[in-house]
């Protein structure tokens, strides 16, 4: 039926209630392909759950006499309702006290689960209690406190149920317990150990690969979260149908021989495959981290962006675990057991480990990005769903250097699990009466070993001085931990600072410092000759024209630096030439004589230049928000000035300078409009008493319009006049501003703009 109503959706365009009744989500348009496809796979999965949920227990079997079996059966049949009714099925309304009510009953099942698998060893099923009650009680609390609003309580609830990894610990040892129990068939275990799978690894790992929820990727999800809640259906019908029959009648499990164990060896290779994966760990652990590899490399960066909740935090355990020295427990496990089992699958888990450290050293080294700036917040490498994943003491510069510790090279942890996992193969690895095959992957692997770690040239590299470092030394850390600039970088240090700070430098950029100097020198040389033969020889041989690199060599080339020196000496006096000519015009503008006695006056000596062509005044106040006032849109009426309380803007060009003067008086001056071109007046109410114009971008103030600290009302009187020079009609500007109490909030012009 579901292949039927595909396929005619599918031909007819409209089939968002076939839709619905198979994947139980709103219609979202797709290719028909995808959607036909999803439709069949997500029906027949559902028809095979519907035959094992409704079939029931085998027949001939009576129910167990054991009461708590019985509860059991009763809260998973319980449980499957409440499942079907609002979550998966009918998607019902669920208020808080439903969830609560849905994880009361998963708390139920986990202690009916402790009292009903009493065969099973009794560390599994503790363990089992505490992290199943932990998860549940994390979530009822949550839950419940959210509904209260009381959300400090809520987040520590939600810490304790670790975003449900402990649930999900609490149902993969269940599912180990059932496997070893013989009560519950193949299908009960392998649908929920499916739907686990799906849940922690498959789905993850699809959504990053489809690039997040577009085109197939969200038919992909839907159809992997439907087979998902389908199979932990079944899960819950089947786990109560096999508890039908007794405890006698479940089929024995095949009792397997003891493992052989190897002999224990000589007692270095044994020591010293147990010490290895430890060293590592312990020089991080003396520098304070307890992380194997931490923010660095391809792999983490990839579990950050594409992986999130109990997929994050497995990842993140997992590097500290490998980063306290875990690895060395588990491989002294295997020393201890010496089953050739065992110790496969510890040297298998040891080269994984080992692969996954050099991808993140190769990586990290090809793009170290993870400097003093992104930790600080630039990438949110740190936060995730509002909490730090790394405490601050943690990654931290050096008070002294300002350098940051990652770690040492995951190289090194490599080495040492490639080592140990050779070690183990060697001793109990190996098959008994056979020839060992893995002397010659002992060679190949020591050999590559020595290949990677030592020098491919016969002398040593010498230091190297990254783009990240350059940046580092040019902030010192001083005191409280806050950065201060440091001296300029002179001499040799400059100039590897600058090569490596330059995208487009001829040089290579892996080339160590006392390679780089030198070419350097050998260029500066070429540079000094400035011999037309020798510079066409250097540009055929290394692409590199000499003649480009004035500003790349001067701190290590005396030819260089004189001409650099000359440059910046030429453009300091012609700078030097037009502030004296800025300041000669101002000097040269006619002086306002005002026809009353102010209280006080300002001839601002140097020409006032401004970003924007803006000067502004903005009183603290709490009332207002100078972004979002529309202050700028009043200005546009007259184009001069405008005022809203607490914050007054004058407009001017941006380009010429400006001479300005103030004046504020303690009643209202005459009006003066001859030999200004805009004359406007305003009002404005001061809360603070303090009116200080000047460059909103960090530029030069002017002084305090203010009646001696009086707050209250104000009118602001602005005169503006283009200013000649040497028969240039628009070669500067000048400003009068006049400020005096007064009431009233009207716009006044006394002289329209005109032009000189």
């Amino acid at each position: 039926m579901v292949v039927v109503l595909g396929v005619i959706a599918g031909v007819s365009g409209d089939g968002e209630v076939v839709w619905r009744l198979v994947v139980h989500r709103r219609w979202r348009p797709m290719e028909p392909g995808w959607y036909v496809l999803s439709l069949v796979l997500l029906g027949g999965m559902q028809g095979w759950a519907l035959w094992q949920i409704l079939r029931g227990r085998a027949a001939g079997q009576d129910v167990a006499p054991d009461r708590h079996v019985r509860r059991l059966r009763r809260v998973l049949y319980a449980y499957l309702a409440v499942q079907l009714t609002y979550y998966v099925v009918f998607f019902l309304p669920s208020p808080w006290w439903v969830d609560v009510a849905r994880d009361v009953g998963r708390l139920a099942l986990v202690v009916l689960f402790h009292r009903v698998l009493d065969g099973t060893p009794r560390a599994l099923r503790s363990i089992a209690l505490a992290a199943g009650t932990l998860g549940v009680v994390g979530s009822i609390g949550e839950e419940v406190f959210d509904e209260l609003g009381v959300h400090a309580v809520e987040r520590i609830f939600d810490l304790v149920g670790l975003d449900g990894l402990l649930w999900s610990l609490w149902m993969v040892l269940i599912l180990v317990a059932q496997a070893r129990d013989g009560r519950w068939g193949r299908v009960t275990v392998w649908s929920g150990t499916a739907s686990m799978v799906l849940a922690l690894l498959v789905m993850p790992l699809a959504l990053g690969l489809a690039g997040g929820f577009g085109g197939p990727g969200i038919t992909v999800i839907f159809v992997l979260s439907g087979v998902r809640s389908v199979l932990m259906l079944v899960w819950l019908a089947r786990s109560a149908h096999d508890l039908a029959g007794p405890h006698a009648g479940a089929v024995p499990r095949r009792e397997r021989p003891a493992p052989a164990r190897a002999p224990l060896g000589r007692r270095p290779l044994p020591v010293a495959a147990v010490l290895l994966p430890l060293l590592p760990a312990l020089a991080n652990l003396a520098h304070g981290l307890p992380l194997w590899i931490g923010p660095r490399g391809a792999i983490e960066s990839a579990f950050r962006m594409h992986v999130t909740g109990p997929g994050l935090l497995l990842w993140l355990g997992f590097d500290l675990l490998v980063g306290i020295g875990g690895l060395a427990v588990l491989v002294l496990v295997a020393v201890v057991r010496r089953t050739r089992r065992l110790a496969r699958a510890t040297a298998c888990t040891l080269v994984i480990a080992a692969a996954v450290g050099a991808v993140t050293a190769v990586t990290a080294r090809a793009a170290p990005d993870h400097t003093a700036a992104d930790l600080s917040g630039g990438d949110m490498v740190f936060d995730y769903e509002g909490a730090q994943i790394y405490p601050d003491w943690m990654f931290t510069p050096d008070v002294e250097t300002g350098e940051i510790f990652f770690g040492i090279s995951p190289l090194w942890h490599s080495a040492a699990f490639t080592v140990s996992a050779i070690i183990l193969i060697s001793l109990y690895g190996r098959r008994p009466a056979r020839r060992s095959p893995y002397r010659a992957a002992v060679a190949v692997a020591a050999s590559v070993a020595l290949l990677s770690l030592l020098p491919a040239a016969d002398h040593a590299r010498g230091p190297f001085t990254s783009r990240s470092d350059c940046e580092r030394a040019r902030s010192a850390v001083g005191e409280y931990g806050q950065h201060v600039e440091s001296r300029p970088m002179t001499g040799e240090t400059a100039f590897v600072c600058e090569v490596r700070g330059s995208d487009g430098a001829p040089f290579g950029q892996s080339v160590p410092d006392l390679a780089l100097v030198a070419y350097g020198h050998r260029l500066c040389g070429v540079y000094t000759r400035n011999d037309p033969r020798e510079i066409a020889r250097v540009r055929e041989a290394g692409g590199v024209d000499v003649r480009e690199l004035t500003y790349a060599l001067d701190e290590i080339c005396p030819r260089a630096a004189a001409i650099v020196k000359a440059a910046r000496d030429e453009e300091d006096r012609e700078i030097a030439e037009r502030e004296a000519e800025e300041q000669r015009k101002c000097d040269a503008a006619p002086r306002h004589r005002p026809l009353i006695r102010p209280e006080s006056a300002s001839v601002r000596r140097e020409p006032l230049w401004t970003d924007y062509g803006v000067l502004e005044a903005y009183e603290e106040d709490g009332y207002n928000d100078p972004f979002e006032d529309g202050l700028y849109e009043l200005l546009e009426k007259n184009g001069l000035v405008a005022a809203l309380p607490g914050h007054l803007m004058i407009s001017i060009y941006a380009d010429p300078r400006v001479c300005v003067t103030t004046e504020t008086y303690a009643r209202r001056p005459p009006v003066e409009t001859r030999g200004w071109h805009h004359v406007v007046e305003v009002g404005y109410h001061s809360p603070t008493g303090e009116i200080v114009l000047g460059d909103p971008m960090g530029g030069a103030e002017l002084p305090d319009l203010a009646l001696h600290g009086r707050s209250g009302d104000y009118r602001i009187r602005v005169h503006y006049a283009w200013l000649p020079w040497k028969g240039e009609k628009y070669a500067g500007q000048r400003l009068l501003i006049m400020a005096y109490p007064g009431r009233g909030d009207e716009v006044v012009v006394h002289r329209k703009r005109t032009d000189p």
